[in-house]
Parts: structure tokens; sequence; C-alpha cells
């Protein structure tokens, strides 16, 4: 030891107790799927995230209306919303999931790997077959 010098360590400790009544009234699968979208771009405008919840072919006219529809200003980011305002965007999502329910199984990085893909195979990406599955993957229909 160097004979003057003391370091010290500073320890937190943090319990969770879980609400009674969850703050948002979604399946914790389509919330987490929203939060994580939106936490992605950190530094991003929210809708950045948000837009990746939707197939690039209907993703501008998607994303304007969970905004809209959750009338949260597309322009705050991701650690500006409330509580309240990220409620508004799962139900706001979670409603288009009811028009379209194949929007909840849609990944972006998904349709991402798909145009890689067919770009090396020289295939259309909408013929591909998923190689994990065997299953021919397409996006939600916009």
């Amino acid at each position: 030891m160097d004979g003057g010098s003391v370091s010290t360590v500073d320890v937190g400790v943090v319990h969770f107790t879980p609400l009674v009544k969850a703050q948002i009234q979604q399946p914790f699968k389509l919330v987490e799927k929203v939060v994580r979208n939106v936490f992605q771009f950190r530094r991003k405008h929210c809708h950045k995230g948000i837009e990746k919840l939707f197939p690039e072919a209907c993703r501008p006219e998607m994303t304007q209306e969970v905004m809209q529809r959750a009338d949260v200003d597309p322009a705050l980011r991701p650690t500006e919303l409330t509580i309240p305002q990220i409620r508004a965007l799962a139900d706001a999502y979670a409603h288009l999931c009811t028009l379209e329910p194949d929007l909840q199984s849609y990944e972006f990085r998904e349709e991402l790997r798909l145009k890689h893909l067919s770009r090396q195979q020289g295939t259309p990406a909408a013929t591909l077959t998923d190689t994990a599955s065997g299953v021919q993957s397409s996006p939600p229909h916009c």
C-alpha cells in the first residue's frame, strides 16, 4: 500500500415494490416493445423509435397516426416523456395492432436482415424464407 491513499466506495440499495394496479393497461410485451423502440434512440426525437414499430412501406403514415392519436409531441426526446405519454403511445400502438394484428410480430431488424439477404442473393425480399423457421417472411400489410 502506498501509505497515504484511501479509497471509498459509495453503495446504494434500491428496493422496487410492484404497483397494485399497473399504470399502463396493455400487455407487458406490447409496452416493452414500444418502450424499447422509443429508447433505442435516446438522443433523437421520440418519433424515430416509434417509426421502427412499422414496416418501411407504411412507416410515415402509421408513425404520424400514433403520434396524433397519443397527442404526443414527436420532437420530444425519450427521456422527456412522462408515464401518461408513454401510456398514450402504447394505447395508440395497441389500437393499430387491433386493426392490423401482424404489426405485433413485426420487428424492423428482421426487415433489415431480409433486405440485406435479398441484395446478396439478388432476390426480392418478399420471397425470402426465414431459414430458422422455414416460414416465408412478409411484412404486415399496410
